[in-house]
């Protein structure tokens, strides 16, 4: 199995699936490896994707909370989260900061955003469009007062430390990772992509050292400290490379794709 991210890895810098990435993968299924998405965004990004890439493959999104086997049928897994009172907290200090917003992802699949129309600003293109199709809300703490996979808080990344200073005293019962400068995202405590990876490889009968997973963001540590060959992109944050048996070239340069054929020249070869 192969788990990919797909933001600074399949994503080029234009957040865009290159020919070389889309045909690599169909070589990865063709010499028996099975491809898995693993990103933070949620099911709409997943999916999205994977209509972008015309496949229907597993995935992990919401940053861990939500497995599931496509486009289609039920979710494998799903960990959701309802603290009313931490939540409440961020809901406070988002109205502090003017370009700050917040973005839930529900069971359901319909997420909601809360926050000015000027967070747009400060977030990626596909990000945008996401959320701007979502359920907007006037009334956060009530309409996040529920089941939750995913919260994510968007915000300059100067007043990202902020956020994190509050997480830390006042949101115990939620797990926090930075999936890229602008973004901080919450799921429930215990609840990562590494915690889903491992659970999806229970479903498919796989040890962690018959898996591969590649990334570029702390996000993405939990999947590389679980998987038995952990790779890095060139454009990773220098944790991740930290935790990388190899470091792929960027996302501008196919990384992916030479992640790919690489694995299946060294399974041609004598067993490792």
């Amino acid at each position: 199995m192969i788990a990919i991210d797909l933001d600074g890895t399949l994503y080029n810098s234009q957040h865009q699936l290159t020919q070389r990435g889309r045909a690599a993968l169909d070589s990865a299924i063709q010499a028996g490896l099975q491809p898995v998405i693993v990103t933070g965004r949620g099911r709409q990004g997943a999916e999205n994707a994977l209509h972008a890439l015309g496949m229907d493959l597993p995935y992990i999104c919401a940053a861990g909370a939500l497995v599931r086997p496509g486009r289609v049928g039920e979710p494998w897994h799903a960990w959701t989260f309802q603290t009313h009172s931490e939540i409440s907290h961020i809901i406070e200090l988002c109205r502090a900061h003017p370009v700050t917003g917040l973005i839930a992802e529900t069971p359901e699949g319909t997420p909601l955003w809360y926050g000015p129309d000027s967070m747009s600003g400060i977030m990626d293109p596909l990000t945008v469009k996401e959320a701007f199709v979502a359920r907007r809300t006037f009334e956060p703490e009530t309409d996040f007062n529920r089941p939750l996979l995913k919260v994510t808080i968007a915000s300059d990344p100067q007043i990202m430390p902020v956020y994190e200073r509050l997480l830390r005293e006042k949101c115990s019962s939620l797990h926090y990772t930075y999936a890229g400068p602008q973004y901080i995202d919450l799921t429930a405590e215990g609840v990562n992509k590494g915690s889903a990876l491992a659970a999806l490889a229970a479903r498919f009968h796989l040890r962690a050292d018959e898996i591969a997973a590649i990334g570029d963001q702390a996000i993405d540590l939990s999947m590389l400290q679980f998987a038995g060959l952990p790779v890095a992109m060139s454009n990773a944050v220098p944790s991740l490379k930290a935790a990388a048996q190899w470091i792929a070239p960027s996302n501008d340069e196919d990384g992916v794709a030479w992640f790919i054929d690489k694995i299946i020249a060294q399974n041609k070869g004598p067993l490792q």
